[in-house]
C-alpha cells in the first residue's frame, strides 16, 4: 500500500529530495470527524464506506485523515477521516 505523509502548508514550495509539495485530489467529498483515541479509526472508516453504500455514492479510489493539535487527553484527539467520492 502507498501512504503519502504530509503537513498542511499556507503556499506551494520546490520539491526538495524526498519533500514533494502535493495537493489532496479535487472533487466531492464524503467525511466524518472522529473524536477519540487513534485505536478507534477504523470505526470511523466503515462508517463513511457504510454511509458510501446506504447512499449509493462510490468511493473515488483515494482516502486521507487529518489530524488535529496532539494532546495526552485520548478523549479530545480529533481526526478528519476524508473519501473521495466518484
Amino acid at each position: 500500500m502507498a501512504v503519502d505523509f504530509g503537513v498542511q502548508v499556507t503556499r506551494r514550495f520546490d520539491n526538495a529530495g524526498e519533500v514533494i509539495c502535493s495537493e489532496t485530489p479535487a472533487g466531492e467529498v464524503v467525511m466524518t470527524t472522529h473524536i477519540g483515541s487513534y485505536a478507534r479509526l477504523p470505526a470511523a472508516h466503515q462508517a463513511v464506506r457504510s454511509w458510501s453504500m446506504a447512499n449509493g455514492r462510490a468511493l473515488g479510489g483515494r482516502s486521507w485523515e487529518v489530524y488535529g493539535d496532539w494532546t495526552d487527553d485520548e478523549t479530545k484527539l480529533e481526526t478528519q477521516v476524508i473519501y473521495l467520492l466518484s
